[in-house]
């Protein structure tokens, strides 16, 4: 037992247990229930033990390393999407910031911390407006602005597979989108024409050879987007 004591105590530290005693040693990574499985039975604001699928024994879910309290407060929310997408694999408090409160409706998140104003994010926002036509600024100041006009935390990504940015088409999205007319959804604010790229006049555009067809398609479709019944 002595050896075995020893050779548990020349550990290097391999988590970040800063509030327990120095000559304490942490052996299983973030795994506390290990140490405070009479701790989580007798929590009781909230109970904990009566609903492990709120309140599991992986403790560093919820609560921070240096210090129990302030804590999550339990399940996630339905309306921001975990199950999948980038989200999916992001630890709670990688995203919750307990210092600034509880995270009911989100409160507590912190979303420029992996969306920074950079050259990404302002091209893909040109145009837009919120809900309340408000047109859209980057607010550093207020951390979780993003949840305003994303609450499930998700955003439309372009349809490479039907509409592949390439070649000439990779561009910066307000070159075709034109979001005064509405938002991208379905390419229906596309301006292959009024963007100034298909000005429809033969030399130029080389449709010359696309003949009655061409003549059809753009009496027939919008003057603005009329080219993705041929070239979707």
């Amino acid at each position: 037992m002595t050896r075995l004591a020893l050779a548990l105590v020349v550990l290097p530290l391999a988590g970040c247990f800063q509030s327990h005693p120095s000559d304490r040693q942490e052996l299983m990574g973030k795994d506390c229930v290990m140490c405070h499985t009479s701790d989580y039975a007798a929590t009781t604001a909230p109970v904990h033990r009566d609903t492990p699928q709120v309140f599991s024994t992986a403790c560093a879910s919820c609560h921070r390393t240096i210090g129990w309290q302030p804590a999550l407060e339990g399940l996630h929310s339905e309306t921001f999407i975990m199950a999948k997408g980038a989200h999916a694999q992001i630890a709670c408090l990688d995203c919750h910031d307990l210092d600034r409160g509880p995270s009911k409706l989100g409160a507590n998140t912190n979303c420029v911390q992996c969306h920074p104003d950079d050259a990404k994010q302002r091209d893909s926002h040109v145009g837009v407006t919120s809900v309340a036509s408000t047109p859209y600024v980057y607010q550093a100041a207020v951390v979780n602005f993003c949840l305003t006009c994303h609450p499930s935390g998700v955003a439309d990504k372009h349809p490479d597979d039907k509409f592949r940015l390439r070649g000439n088409h990779a561009v910066p999205c307000a070159d075709c989108h034109d979001r005064a007319s509405g938002p991208d959804t379905m390419g229906k604010n596309v301006t292959c024409v009024d963007a100034k790229c298909h000005h429809t006049l033969s030399v130029s555009d080389r449709i010359e050879d696309h003949g009655a067809d061409y003549q059809t398609a753009r009496g027939t479709g919008s003057s603005r987007n009329f080219c993705h019944q041929c070239h979707s």
